[in-house]
């Protein structure tokens, strides 16, 4: 250590009181120092878990983008249940078109009017499929004997 007296520098050995003053002034600069890096490491720490939130809160948004394709991929798709379903509602349509077709033949209708019938006026099946059931119940006619049984 020195002081300065006037011009002259003089040098001086510190005492134990000037040493313990400068150990503390050193002592307390790394307690603030050692302080500021806690909060520093307390903040990088918070932007960490802020970061890994964004993260997550992007992984939540793309399962849920996921979620819509999966339920529209399912809905334009059909499940194995559905598919049963209007399976039986097709047989059952088809059953219910043959049976009309069938009524309106055994009433002496011809096929044009039939046709005009069922698929122009009533709207149960397109031209293709009301073929295709005239041809099945023809089959079914052509199959059932005419006879009939005389009383006795």
């Amino acid at each position: 250590m020195f002081s300065l007296i006037g011009d002259v520098k003089v040098w001086f050995f510190p005492t134990k009181k000037e040493v313990k003053k400068e150990f503390k002034k050193i002592f307390d600069s790394f307690k603030k120092r050692d302080l500021r890096i806690d909060n520093q490491d307390k903040n990088i720490n918070e932007l960490k878990e802020q970061i890994v939130s964004k993260d997550m809160i992007k992984l939540m948004i793309e399962n849920e983008i996921l979620k819509v394709r999966e339920v529209s991929v399912r809905t334009s798709r059909t499940t194995p249940r559905t598919a049963i379903r209007k399976k039986a509602d097709k047989l059952l349509n088809k059953a219910e078109i043959c049976s009309e077709i069938a009524s309106m033949l055994q009433k002496g209708l011809n096929t044009n009017e039939v046709h005009h019938q069922i698929v122009e006026v009533k709207m149960l099946c397109k031209k293709t499929c009301f073929f295709k059931y005239l041809k099945i119940v023809r089959e079914q006619i052509a199959r059932t004997p005419r006879t009939k049984i005389a009383d006795q």
